[in-house]
């Protein structure tokens, strides 16, 4: 979402960041980091465990939330704790910094392309749940690049006309002109690609996963297949709270940008509400060890088998050498 900004909505001033939230999403960020990069590193060491097409996005989703975590860090605890001026000329950079920087157009771009991916999940999920002949034919490792490249092209596509909203003007940020048509048009596109969009899209197909999921159990002919469905099942548990968790995100951001688009002054909760966002980088992959089964017993099995490893080479290294003297 863009960066709504302090003060009038006929001026949007430039702001710095209080140590106190500088250090907040320095925090984020490092939880991001660190929490989305165990989950690479795990996924990554057992590629041929975690081959699935679910558990490539799951990795693509732990790739792009790490990405997430830095540029919230750098936008927020590095920019916006360092003072920025804008000329009266509106030169090139004046327009950079209100087009780009007051916008937060890298962090917008990744959080959509997050908010998709995992939308893409569900849609794989729900494929391989309710249509399985057909999501075996089509959901082939082979279009994993298009699966993954997909996230990337909305959010680029939607954020880039967040450069067009904001100008350099005398000195300061404000809101470009535009007819009170437009901006009804812009407003509805903001709430609809961000939030109404997935939000439908994730309630509709874990719906149908739920119902499918639920005939299937109670038909007692699939009874050699209750494996198989509770590991479905738990894939679906760690999905579902990951998709409650966005919602939770979301929700506040997108109701302060409504009541901003209606009210003759922002709230200065800007920056605050953006806390939500970054959340939104790091609470998977506590989800991931809490309620991912597979993905616990892999990462105990690491952790274990290292343990072990370094036990044997301790001992070893204790061990009194026999040198044989001639």
């Amino acid at each position: 979402m863009a960066n709504v900004g302090n003060g009038t909505k006929d001026d949007w001033k430039l702001t710095l960041l209080s140590p106190v939230l500088a250090a907040v999403y320095t925090i984020i960020a490092c939880l991001a980091v660190l929490g989305n990069g165990m989950v690479i590193t795990v996924m990554l060491l057992r590629r041929r465990v975690f081959s699935s097409f679910t558990n490539r996005l799951i990795l693509h989703q732990s790739v792009i939330d790490s990405l997430a975590g830095v540029l919230y860090f750098l936008q927020r605890a590095v920019i916006n704790t360092h003072e920025m001026s804008v000329s009266t000329e509106g030169t090139l950079k004046d327009q950079l910094i209100c087009r780009l920087l007051l916008q937060d157009f890298a962090p917008l771009i990744v959080s959509v392309t997050s908010t998709y991916n995992l939308v893409m999940i569900s849609v794989e999920r729900f494929m391989a749940t309710c249509h399985p002949v057909r999501h075996r034919n089509t959901w082939t490792k082979a279009k994993l690049k298009f699966a993954v490249g997909i996230p990337w092209c909305i959010g680029f596509i939607y954020s880039s006309h967040f450069m067009f909203v904001a100008e350099a003007h005398q000195g300061r940020c404000r809101p470009t002109d535009m007819v009170r048509g437009l901006k009804i048009v812009q407003g509805s596109v903001v709430i609809g690609i961000e939030y109404l969009v997935p939000i439908t899209i994730l309630i509709y197909t874990y719906s149908r996963i739920i119902i499918t999921l639920t005939k299937k159990s109670a038909n007692p002919r699939n009874a050699p297949r209750n494996v198989i469905n509770k590991a479905k099942k738990n894939v679906l548990v760690t999905m579902l709270l990951i998709g409650s968790l966005f919602v939770v995100c979301w929700t506040p951001p997108i109701v302060l940008y409504i009541y901003e688009q209606f009210s003759e002054e922002g709230l200065m909760l800007q920056y605050s509400i953006t806390i939500l966002l970054a959340c939104n980088a790091f609470v998977n992959p506590i989800i991931y060890c809490f309620k991912y089964e597979h993905f616990r017993s892999e990462l105990r099995n690491l952790v274990i088998g290292r343990c072990r490893r370094n036990q044997v080479h301790d001992r070893a290294a204790a061990a009194p050498r026999i040198i044989n003297e001639p």
